[in-house]
């Protein structure tokens, strides 16, 4: 019979079809997915990192910021955790329920975020993310949507 331990191996799967689920709008697939995660290797931060994206995919950005703080207090040098904290923070500036003052807060912290990230990451991908940020927090910038509600 198999043991928790047997399914370690499998777990870059598990994350791929809770990505896959969020893609398609499916949180309960999603949510049971990245549980199954924690459940294998409770250490593992792809649990919260999942979560974090059903909240950016719902468009709940402080929701999806605590996630993924909550990644970077075990892995402080997670810079994938950090870049979607950027996107999360930039993202936030968007929102109408969100004081101005804190969306101001925000776009600033997105951009310090992908900053670090453009300093100090090796991995490509996550390094056209974090630039991806501050290009957009340069247009919010340019467009007079600091601070602003959505659109």
């Amino acid at each position: 019979m198999a043991t928790l331990q047997d399914f370690k191996k499998d777990l870059a799967l598990f994350v791929e079809a809770g990505l896959i689920a969020i893609k398609q709008g499916d949180e309960e697939s999603a949510k049971k997915l990245f549980n199954a995660i924690g459940i294998v290797d409770p250490e593992n931060t792809s649990k919260e990192i999942g979560y974090g994206l059903i909240a950016l995919h719902k468009l709940e950005s402080r929701k999806a910021q605590k996630y993924f703080n909550e990644v970077l207090k075990k892995e402080p040098d997670n810079y994938r955790a950090k870049a979607f904290l950027g996107f999360a923070c930039v993202a936030s500036s968007m929102e109408a329920d969100i004081p101005d003052d804190e969306k101001v807060q925000n776009l600033e912290k997105g951009a310090v975020i992908a900053t670090e990230i453009l300093e100090k990451c090796d991995v490509e991908d996550t390094r056209k993310l974090a630039q991806s940020l501050l290009d957009w927090e340069t247009e919010l910038e340019k467009k007079g949507k600091q601070p602003g509600p959505a659109e």
